[in-house]
């Protein structure tokens, strides 16, 4: 029973997963499909009659399938689904009617699947999109090229394999400045058009070549870079990671209890800020010009 139970399981994973691939804006083919869900073909076809069925319109273009979205639709009847809102409104509605309506329970147990079903993909979309920012952050923060496999470039409607070398994140963490290495250019990448993220063994080779435009830290842009390591509490680094997402590359956990940050900042008065405003929270291991800012800060207080 467990090991069925375990199989059961998968099986619902690997349906979330293809909603996931399938609403990239041009899709997938069924053999990609099957490598990345790793099953064969025929069950990607099973699974597509499963998606129509729970409402949602999978479309063929060019080889390739994807759920349809519907231009100048509200976003929850894209998929056939309800808002909560909605959900609320038909249920009471439904219920209203009495048991004695053959159709009372079927039409409750398809719109709590359908409602649930947008919500956990959803879910699984952010949470997919998150753990791609963590793979590129990993790379800034090592220094190491990665690859953004199955990038999708809309000037040229085609998806490709691109290595670069991630530098910063924009500020709302929709898209990364990274040089790639083809075309021996800083470019942007949207996040959302990156099918995976592969963390290469090799160190950056043009970092003299990344060149951010108003690059932004702590509230500040510029070219100076002070080398800063801090070691943060627990209430410090939650803090910095609500306000300064920008800083997220950066930080670290280690031990699961001690808290760092180990980064280049452009510029001083940003961070140190944050550091006056949370006395006994942060603690400066390295950067002497840091030290003596704060210092400098200090001296000027007059209580």
């Amino acid at each position: 029973m467990a090991q069925a139970s375990k199989i059961e399981q998968q099986k619902i994973l690997r349906v979330f997963k293809m909603i996931n691939l399938l609403q990239s804006p041009i899709g997938k083919p069924v053999h990609r499909l099957a490598e990345l869900l790793e099953t064969d073909e025929r069950t990607i076809y099973r699974y597509f009659k499963l998606l129509e069925a729970l409402g949602f319109e999978v479309i063929k273009e060019f080889s390739k399938y994807k759920i349809q979205q519907k231009p100048g639709m509200d976003q929850t009847l894209n998929y056939g689904t309800f808002s909560a809102e909605e959900s609320n409104w038909l249920r009471s509605m439904i219920e209203s009617q009495g048991k004695q309506n053959l159709l009372h329970d079927s039409i409750l147990k398809k719109l709590s699947v359908r409602s649930e079903v947008k919500k956990v993909t959803e879910e699984l979309f952010k949470a997919n999109l998150g753990r791609l920012v963590d793979e590129i952050g990993k790379g800034i923060q090592e220094k190491v090229q990665v690859w953004l496999k199955d990038y999708y470039s809309l000037s040229s409607d085609t998806t490709s394999d691109r290595l670069v070398e991630p530098v910063a994140f924009s500020y709302n963490y929709e898209s990364i400045h990274a040089f790639e290495l083809e075309s021996k250019s800083m470019k942007v990448f949207k996040i959302e058009r990156i099918g995976e993220v592969i963390v290469s063994q090799k160190n950056w080779a043009s970092e003299s070549k990344h060149v951010i435009p108003g690059r932004q830290l702590f509230g500040f842009t510029g070219k100076n870079k002070f080398l800063v390591k801090l070691k943060l509490s627990k209430k410090a680094y939650q803090l910095m990671m609500e306000e300064h997402p920008n800083a997220r590359p950066f930080m670290f956990i280690k031990n699961r209890n001690q808290y760092f940050f180990n980064g280049e900042i452009p510029q001083l008065p940003g961070l140190a800020r944050f550091i006056l405003g949370l006395p006994g929270e942060v603690t400066v291991e390295e950067g002497e010009e840091l030290k003596d800012y704060l210092n400098e800060q200090m001296g000027r207080s007059n209580f």
